[in-house]
């Protein structure tokens, strides 16, 4: 197996990186300034001041400080990612905007006396929640440019011999047993939250949405063709991800796979699907990292990345 460093220099996530850390933190901003806000709307409608109701913002502050330094932990973590930066702004902007809109609403229905809260409330609070992230995402910026390599893969490396206007296809599937079992276990917990306050509707909701996520990482496709190595969740098509030829350096079979978490959202080691004890493909990435899917066929699998790399960057090839 290729032992891989990465180099110091390496950092492609430093342009944007700061912009990213610093709307990553603006979560207890929005938490003062919207009820702020508010009351400056809506103050004069308000009766005057009196002895709490039943409303505390003390709840919501502490949510959001304690999900806030989670975020913040999780960004240093993950700091040579900007893939993981991106949604973690966006998660950000859902908790900042999100979290105080609702308890401001909620304040605001209880102080007016109103036996149920307006309908309108509900629809502000969807149309907050959709908008926020996507706000967080957008404000992010595009991702910066992906290191690439340019050297062929190592002499010794298997590879098919691939003419120049031959096309070759490879098509596997996994499943992943462990990810079936999380989204069961979600699942559960999500119909137990559910049976809960029926106002609160925005927990119930994240925990569907991460039991589908689980769910549909259960069942993937590899397929490596002359565009690179895509994944594709048949359940899920906004998941799809691929590795283009420019951003690998080499791939080899192997019968296990290495140390690390490899998943299809990004981690310090890499990404990937891996189930049970199946050899695997791994393909040595130009960041440092690697890429790790489980398939029997993993030595055909990769002989073929190897070929297509090898015609790509002009090196002669060796049969495998």
């Amino acid at each position: 197996m290729v032992a891989l460093t990465s180099p110091r220099s390496l950092d492609p996530a430093a342009p944007g990186r700061r912009r990213r850390l610093a709307l990553t933190a603006a979560g207890p901003v929005f938490l003062l300034l919207i009820p702020l806000a508010s009351i400056g709307l809506y103050g004069g409608h308000l009766p005057d001041h009196g002895p709490g109701q039943g409303w505390s913002a003390g709840n919501a502050v502490v949510m959001v400080v304690y999900f806030e330094a989670i975020l913040l932990i999780t960004f240093l973590r993950y700091r040579h990612l900007p893939r993981v930066q991106q949604a973690l702004v966006a998660a950000a902007f859902f908790l900042g905007l999100s979290v105080p809109v609702t308890e401001t609403l909620s304040m605001l229905a209880a102080a007016s006396g109103a036996a149920t809260r307006p309908g309108w409330h509900l629809a502000v609070e969807i149309a907050v929640s959709v908008a926020a992230p996507a706000l967080g995402w957008a404000l992010a910026g595009p991702l910066p440019p992906s290191p690439e390599a340019t050297a062929a893969p190592p002499p010794h490396a298997p590879a098919m011999v691939l003419s120049p206007g031959q096309r070759a296809v490879f098509t596997a599937s996994a499943w992943s047993m462990r990810r079936l079992t999380a989204a069961v276990a979600i699942a559960a917990v999500t119909a137990y939250v559910t049976s809960g306050d029926p106002r609160s509707w925005q927990g119930p909701v994240m925990l569907a949405l991460w039991t589908l996520f689980e769910a549909a990482q259960a069942r993937t496709h590899l397929q490596i063709d002359g565009s690179g190595v895509t994944v594709r969740v048949p359940w899920l098509p906004v998941l799809r991800r691929t590795v283009p030829y420019a951003s690998i350096r080499s791939a080899e079979a192997g019968t296990e796979a290495p140390a690390g978490r490899y998943r299809l959202d990004d981690g310090p080691a890499g990404w990937g699907v891996v189930g049970g004890r199946a050899p695997v493909l791994i393909l040595a990435l130009a960041d440092g990292r690697r890429f790790v899917y489980s398939t029997r066929e993993a030595e055909t699998a990769a002989a073929l990345v190897n070929g297509w790399l090898r015609r790509q960057r002009g090196a002669e090839t060796t049969p495998c």
